[in-house]
């Protein structure tokens, strides 16, 4: 029903055939029972048993694994393969994934006011204080940003938070947290947050200096 194997320094754990609620327990059990193991661990979902779970419930699955210090490490939320394999291919062009899964909101969100996406975020609008967006891709606000954004939410590195002014109490990347500036000041361009080295950088917008990836 639940397997989890080592493979290229990741933790893989197969879904066989099983309900949401047996594959929330099983683990939940793995984990108390070897934390050392886990805690700080890449983990990746694979098996056909995942096809039978909603996004939700996977959702839920990985939120545990996040929640014990685990980092997701998952290229996609359902894989009908049970085993990974490596296949070797020649050096292609990189070209630029466009996120089809994206939440628009066109309106301010205001302080208390939370909203969670499991693509992208776009807000026409400000973000106020206390406000909080939750995002799995990224965060781009044209307004002014000044509650909290967490985008990567389920692990993803390379995701950004983007807004026309940037004052944020707290940004938060993958697992990666940024605390607010003591300057809290408006500045007179947009500014883009994203993961450098492990840390969290906050430099002006600008075209001539892409990619932030």
């Amino acid at each position: 029903m639940l397997k989890i194997k080592g493979i290229n320094d990741s933790l893989v754990i197969f879904f066989s055939h099983g309900s949401f609620e047996e594959y929330r327990k099983l683990m939940e059990e793995k984990i108390i029972a070897n934390k050392q193991l886990f805690s700080g661990s890449r983990v990746i979902f694979r098996g056909e048993g995942l096809n039978e779970l909603s996004h939700d419930e996977i959702a839920e699955l990985q939120k545990l694994c996040l929640n014990n210090g685990m980092i997701l490490n998952n290229t996609s939320a359902k894989n009908n393969s049970p085993e990974p394999h490596v296949e070797i291919k020649k050096p292609e062009p990189v070209i630029p994934k466009i996120d089809t899964n994206i939440l628009i909101i066109r309106r301010n969100l205001r302080s208390g006011q939370k909203v969670h996406s499991e693509g992208s975020v776009i807000v026409w609008g400000d973000v106020h204080e206390s406000a909080e967006i939750t995002a799995a891709g990224d965060i781009i606000v044209l307004g002014k940003l000044a509650g909290i954004a967490h985008a990567g939410y389920y692990g993803k590195e390379d995701s950004i938070v983007f807004a026309l002014n940037l004052v944020p109490s707290q940004i938060r990347i993958a697992n990666n947290i940024s605390r607010a500036s003591d300057n809290e000041d408006k500045r007179p361009y947009p500014e883009i947050a994203f993961l450098e080295d492990g840390n969290i950088c906050v430099q002006e917008y600008s075209t001539a200096k892409l990619p932030y990836r």
